[in-house]
Formats: structure tokens, C-alpha cells, sequence
């Protein structure tokens, strides 16, 4: 019913008639806002939003890189089960008069609705305009940029209207409710680990309602519109990292809590380079496999669960130990 609502050619076309108008824009301008939307898109990808939260949180304030992790981790989850739920397809397979950047189409795999870099970068950069409300012209510019990025994924033709407005939506509610949420735990510590139960038993259900939910098989010319499988792969993936961040963000906050606020200046350069070196490392050894055509979902939800789990867990963990050393040996 979802899908048959949200790709009704009533309610669609409108959308359609006003990509097509940007994209009009677009092969008329030289291609040159392309460029800037094209690098300006990319702020809404998983690596960047990463790198940035995993600094404040290794190096600055531990409690701000919680709360941006867990609510980018809320986001992305969100936005998985409502894509395999919707199955709404991309704007170029509901009109062939669209045709998308070729540059932005690599990023944009399996269904449409809601658009992920929308939702990836309001729970990034409008989660920290939220954490520095008080300054105001960080917090506009911080806005200003969720909304480019939103915008961006229309100008390139990725994703409808419908599409970037539901994300700023939810996005826009997770940011409340995960602030609530997690300050109703700080009162008493064991609240993260009575959550971990549920955020486990609920990621299993989603993995399950993912993995053997009925897809449509819609055939143009005998192609397939969209392969379920590749959609699936690319959910389960999303949901092994998913987990690693908030199991390990919950675990340490229990067990060792993190202060980022701990060390000097040279001990949290130093932290910062030494994580993003081996975070790149671990990315660089998996990457071959978590794009190979054997892939095994079990191993790739694996894979993404422990790289989750160093960012949140393992490489804080370490750090604390070396907080701990550091400032016995100043004793």
C-alpha cells in the first residue's frame, strides 16, 4: 500500500516535472553547479559524518559524539526499514526523462524513499547544530548545510522531493528524542545496558522483516527494475554497523565510560591521528570482501558490527587505559 501510494503518477509526476526543471538547469549551466552539488552531496555519505563524530568523540566531548552516534545510528535505521518497507524506486526508473548525474548514481543503490545522505546529514550536522544552539551563527550555517545537502539530492537527480522532505522529518523528530532518551539514562547508568536487550532483539527483527519480507519484481524490456538482493545487501550492512555503534557506545558508557576531556593537547592529537590511521586500515581490508560477488550477509553483517564496535568501544577503551597510564606516571 506504501508503495502504491508514494509512486501514484498523481502524486508523483508534480515531483518528477520538478526534477526535471533542475535538470534543465543543470545541462544548461555547464555542468559547474553540478560539481559544487556533487561535493556538496558527499557531506551526507557515511565516511565524512563518520570521521567528524568519531573526533569528538575520541578527542573533544565524549558525551556530544554519543549523542551524534547514537543519533546518526537512529537515523540510518529509520531510513533502512522505511526504504525495504516502501520499495519506492528511484526518480530515472519512474520516469526515463530523468537522467542523473553519473557521478551520484554510484551512491545511489537499491530504493529511493527516504534518502539516506538527507537523513545521514541531519542527524550529523543538525544534531551538532542542535548540541551548539546557543551559538547562533554556527548553528545557521550547520542548518543551512543539511538543507544544501537535501537539496543536492534532487538537483542531481537522485531522489524526489518526497524523498528528502520525510528524511528532514525524521531526522528533525530523532533529534529530540534521542537527546530525551539519553539523558533519562545518564540518571542511572545501568539504563544503557537494560537498553541493550531491546536495541539487539529489535535489530534482529528488522534484519528478519529485511531478509525473507516479499519485494516487488517489476520487469521492463525483461530487466529487472531493481534487485531486492542488492537492496538487502546493502540494508544488512547498514544494520551490522548500526549495532556495533550502539552496542559499543552503551557498553562503554556502562562498563568504562570515556572523557575525552581527559589528556593534553599532544595525548589527543595524537588519539586522533592514531584512530583515523587504523579505522582507514580496517576499512582498507574489508573493503575487498564487502564488495565481492561472494559476499556472505552473515560475514558482512559481521564485519560492519566490529568496525562499529572499534569506533564506539574497542579504540575508546584503549584510550582510557592510556588516560589511566599517562596520569600515574605524572603521579
Amino acid at each position: 500500500m506504501i508503495h502504491e501510494f508514494l509512486s501514484d503518477p498523481n502524486w508523483i509526476n508534480p515531483q518528477i516535472d520538478y526534477l526535471l526543471w533542475l535538470q534543465n538547469i543543470r545541462m544548461h549551466s555547464s555542468r559547474i553547479f553540478e560539481t559544487i552539488f556533487l561535493y556538496i552531496t558527499r557531506l551526507g555519505e557515511l565516511y565524512i559524518p563518520t570521521i567528524v563524530m568519531a573526533l569528538i568523540y575520541w578527542c573533544i566531548d565524549s558525551e556530544t559524539g554519543i549523542y551524534l552516534f547514537a543519533l546518526n545510528a537512529c537515523g540510518l535505521w529509520l531510513s533502512k526499514i522505511f526504504k525495504m518497507a516502501a520499495c519506492v524506486y528511484r526518480p530515472w526508473v519512474l520516469s526515463d526523462k530523468i537522467h542523473p548525474a553519473q557521478a551520484a548514481i554510484k551512491m545511489a543503490k537499491g530504493y529511493s524513499f527516504p534518502s539516506g545522505h538527507t537523513l545521514m546529514a541531519t542527524t550529523t550536522w543538525g544534531g551538532l547544530a542542535f548540541v551548539l544552539r546557543k551559538h547562533k551563527i554556527i548553528c545557521a550555517l550547520l542548518v543551512i548545510l543539511v538543507l544544501l545537502i537535501g537539496f543536492s539530492r534532487n538537483y542531481v537527480g537522485v531522489h524526489t522531493p518526497q524523498d528528502v522532505l520525510c528524511s528532514l522529518f525524521i531526522g528533525l523528530f530523532l533529534i529530540f528524542a534521542v537527546y530525551y532518551l539519553l539523558k533519562w539514562c545518564t540518571k542511572n547508568k545501568n539504563r544503557y545496558l537494560y537498553l541493550l536487550p531491546v536495541i539487539d532483539i529489535l535489530g534482529i527483527i528488522t534484519l528478519l522483516y529485511i531478509i525473507f519480507k516479499p519485494y516487488p519484481a517489476d520487469y521492463v524490456n525483461g530487466k529487472l527494475l531493481v534487485d531486492p538482493k542488492g537492496a538487502i545487501y546493502i540494508a544488512v550492512l547498514y544494520m551490522g554497523w548500526i549495532l556495533g555503534i550502539l552496542n559499543g557506545l552503551f557498553l562503554s558508557k556502562r562498563f568504562f565510560p570515556f572523557d575525552a576531556q581527559k589528556g593534553s593537547l599532544k595525548f589527543k592529537i595524537t588519539s586522533a591521528l592514531v584512530g583515523i590511521i587504523l579505522l582507514g586500515i580496517i576499512c582498507a581490508a574489508t573493503e575487498n570482501y564487502l564488495f565481492a560477488s561472494d559476499r556472505s550477509f552473515v560475514v558482512v553483517f559481521g564485519l560492519m558490527f566490529v568496525i562499529g564496535l572499534f569506533i564506539t568501544a574497542i579504540y575508546p577503551y584503549i584510550l582510557t587505559k592510556l588516560q589511566n597510564k599517562t596520569v600515574k606516571s605524572e603521579d
